[in-house]
């Protein structure tokens, strides 16, 4: 499944970089892939009750990380998320979120499998909280937000009482409302006034999102063919390396395109849903769980930014958009769900 993907979504960087400064992405991102697919076999090899052990060591040096960033990271674009390496840059954001997950499976694994207590739920608020806030700073929403499926399944999968989750639904309104008023920047807030309006501001704010769903209308059900899309190639459709990505697959690839790669998250969610199932340890299987949720938010957000159902947020398609750390952590985190199944083959 992985593999299929990465094919499709390198066909689909080469289509969006063709002819432009951007045409030797393609090249980048395979490289960056072949590095993935390895540190993936490889951390599938080892035990994941070892990094489960480990766990607090290495979500402190991702907090280290996240400071430094706010200290003397790489600013582009005015975000500073980025620590540079030499010629490189790397975002700890992208890692930390696995970094966190790892440290709440453990951590919430060593309590009663029936129930959560309000002090676990407490505790691992204070640990997603804490990387969240600091993503924030950066600034970086769509990161920050990224950590919330943690707080949400594994709770859950170990049994919420009903007053606590009566509380919860009561309080997410409430910080729904603090979040537009204190959190929110300006410039964040207008994405979601265009996505309520987009053709308020169609030649400015509302730009992007109309020409994605232009390239997405334009697909019809087969498509247009490899490379002969006109939002593509005419560099109507913007950052269609990363953000939009997904509008140059369904433009080229049409109804029947979107249906398979959409078939092909499906199945891969499903997959890591049967490592949570089958999991020899419950850290094992919140891992898996939380996985499968951030893995999910991902798609969901932007497919359903790119479609114009969602508001307009930077977030990267797994094995789709250009970047290194994010393609990175996911192949890492990837690694650990299948040694979780390869654990559960062996018993």
């Amino acid at each position: 499944i992985i593999l299929a993907l990465l094919f499709m979504g390198t066909l689909t960087l080469y289509s969006a970089g063709r002819g432009t400064t951007q045409s030797g992405l393609w090249l980048k991102q395979s490289a960056w892939n072949a590095a993935g697919l390895l540190a993936m076999i490889l951390l599938a090899s080892v035990d994941p009750t070892r990094l489960f052990k480990k766990s607090l060591f290495i979500y402190a040096v991702g907090i280290l990380a996240l400071v430094a960033v706010l200290l003397v990271g790489h600013r582009i674009g005015g975000a500073r998320r980025w620590l540079a390496i030499g010629s490189q840059t790397f975002q700890p954001s992208e890692l930390m979120k696995w970094v966190t997950l790892l440290f709440v499976a453990h951590r919430l694994s060593a309590r009663p499998m029936d129930r959560v207590e309000t002090q676990d739920l407490i505790g691992a608020v204070a640990i997603v909280a804490f990387p969240m806030l600091r993503v924030l700073k950066q600034p970086d929403l769509g990161m920050a937000l990224s950590f919330t499926p943690i707080l949400l399944l594994i709770p859950l999968m170990k049994g919420l009482r009903k007053r606590t989750l009566a509380l919860i639904l009561v309080l997410l309104p409430i910080v729904g409302v603090v979040a537009w008023k204190k959190v929110l920047r300006p410039y964040q807030k207008d994405r979601v006034r265009i996505f309520l309006d987009p053709e308020s501001d169609p030649k400015g704010k509302g730009y992007q999102i109309t020409q994605s769903r232009i390239a997405i209308g334009a697909g019809g059900l087969v498509g247009k063919g490899f490379t002969p899309g006109s939002q593509t190639q005419l560099n109507y459709l913007p950052v269609k390396t990363t953000d939009f990505v997904f509008a140059v697959w369904a433009e080229e690839r049409g109804f029947l395109g979107v249906l398979l790669a959409l078939g092909l998250y499906g199945a891969l969610l499903l997959r890591m849903l049967e490592g949570a199932r089958t999991a020899k340890s419950l850290a094992e299987s919140y891992y898996c769980a939380g996985a499968t949720g951030i893995f999910a938010m991902h798609i969901l957000v932007n497919v359903g930014m790119v479609a114009g159902a969602l508001p307009n947020k930077g977030i990267a398609l797994p094995f789709f958009s250009y970047g290194g750390s994010s393609t990175l952590s996911v192949f890492l985190a990837m690694g650990v769900v299948m040694g979780a199944l390869h654990r559960a083959r062996i018993r």
